[in-house]
């Protein structure tokens, strides 16, 4: 996954190596094809999910629907349980990542796949939305369908309201990525702008039987959030506009979109699915877990693990730096922890536009090159930030690996780091220097994951 021989050809190699170590086996642990298979069993014509168990002979028909980074991976899982007891079935994977996952998985047989847009909507996003209504309206109360669910869903599959185009769908996904508003307030925003989020999906399959399988991308894990087409929205449209106004959005919104959500607003609540309905959610995948995985690996490796936080937040360098002078700390008093340690961190940290970007980057880029300014050449410290899923904002760098000697080299090959930084024009900063982490579609995609290295005698490690 990682390019070793890179990465570990520069700077502060031991703990560069011990950082990439972590993340290793962290993303192993949040493998979404090993989960489902973990989880879900078929044995005598029954499907067991979590102790609850589903007679498959009992149903005319079973579909299977999809969206997310995730998504193909849990769909060969579940091609592999029930073969061609499947009727028919969509998902929809960011663009770029079908290639790399046939060519290394293989293809799915019963269950039909496109790639669409990410982390802006497009045409193809709308194609997605509509191959999933698509089966939607085929499905009778004696069906069953299963729900595929990841991080990316937003983007990737939209069905607009009425009078909003695709064009704003667009519009409304990038102002908001770029504000700074949590993915919460984001989501709660589309929802209200959507035939098939905030639980309208769920609408249109009842009075079917549904199983949602979700991998969190979430920082709470939480199962409302991570199966948004099938859980109750539980927001209301004067909630979006009020988000909209908080991050001085409302105004520039496009005027499809104030209208709707005006009109909705003097509507009240969306309707819910009905208390009866037979539809289980159910979390395959927390983001909880690789942050677990990250705090046994340090240990096994011994150092001493430091959980911060599940729930990194905030502006990306500025994170970064926060993040940093724990680990100067660290070597300044032992406080928290004596090294060697490795500190970590889950969550999502975001990068405010307040004018147009000069270049590329993305969050994790930003958070290790911030990070990495504030520690001296000679510091044993490494720090490795990546998205999971192995796309950082709309770039193919996952992440960076950075320490006290990026500055410098970055400045020899001609690139002015806070320059970089302040033109959010970090990608190319980080490929000059060497740190820039490319691991092509991991397959997974929880939330981001920060791990910082800190040893005392790095010649003895």
């Amino acid at each position: 996954m990682f390019d070793h021989d890179a990465l570990l050809s520069r700077g502060f190699v031991p703990g560069r190596r011990l950082a990439l170590d972590i993340a290793e086996h962290a993303l192993k642990a949040v493998d979404p094809y090993r989960a489902v298979l973990s989880r879900l069993s078929v044995e005598a014509g029954r499907l067991h999910v979590d102790g609850d168990v589903y007679d498959l002979d009992s149903f005319q028909h079973i579909y299977v629907v999809g969206g997310g980074k995730a998504c193909y991976h849990q769909a060969l899982a579940v091609e592999e349980l029930l073969g061609d007891r499947i009727t028919d079935g969509f998902v929809s994977v960011r663009v770029g990542q079908l290639g790399p996952f046939v060519a290394r998985h293989g293809a799915l047989h019963r269950i039909r796949v496109k790639e669409s847009a990410h982390p802006v909507p497009d045409e193809t996003s709308l194609q997605a939305g509509e191959e999933i209504l698509a089966i939607a309206q085929k499905v009778r109360p004696r069906d069953l369908v299963l729900c595929l669910m990841s991080g990316g869903t937003s983007a990737q599959v939209i069905a607009p309201v009425p009078g909003v185009s695709v064009e704003d769908k667009a519009t409304v996904n990038r102002l908001l990525v770029t504000s700074g508003a949590e993915v919460t307030e984001i989501m709660t925003v589309r929802r209200h702008l959507s035939r098939i989020k905030g639980g309208q999906l769920a609408l249109r399959l009842y009075p079917a039987t549904a199983i949602t399988l979700t991998v969190s991308d979430e920082k709470t894990d939480s199962i409302v959030w991570n199966t948004d087409w099938m859980s109750p929205n539980g927001t209301s449209p004067a909630d979006a506009i009020a988000i909209l106004e908080r991050y001085e959005l409302w105004e520039r919104m496009p005027e499809s979109v104030r209208d709707c959500l005006d009109t909705a607003s003097r509507r009240g609540m969306p309707e819910e699915v009905p208390a009866d309905a037979m539809m289980k959610r159910y979390m395959v995948v927390r983001t909880r877990d690789i942050f677990e995985a990250a705090v046994e690996r340090s240990r096994e490796l011994g150092l001493t693990p430091l959980p911060l936080t599940t729930l990194l937040s905030g502006e990306s360098r500025e994170v970064g730096r926060a993040l940093a002078s724990i680990a100067r700390e660290v070597l300044l008093s032992g406080h928290p922890v004596a090294a060697p340690c490795a500190l970590i961190a889950t969550g999502e940290t975001g990068v405010r536009l307040r004018r147009e970007p000069i270049g590329e980057g993305g969050a994790n880029q930003e958070l290790a090159a911030g990070a990495c300014v504030d520690l001296a050449p000679d510091a044993p410290v490494a720090v490795l930030a990546l998205d999971t899923d192995g796309s950082d904002g709309p770039t193919e760098i996952a992440g960076a690996l950075t320490d006290g000697t990026t500055l410098q080299r970055a400045r020899d090959a001609g690139v002015n780091l806070y320059r970089a930084l302040n033109d959010h024009d970090i990608s190319r900063a980080l490929r000059a220097s060497g740190d820039a982490v490319v691991t092509g579609p991991t397959g997974t995609n929880v939330n981001d994951i920060v791990v910082i290295v800190v040893l005392s005698q790095p010649a003895a490690l």
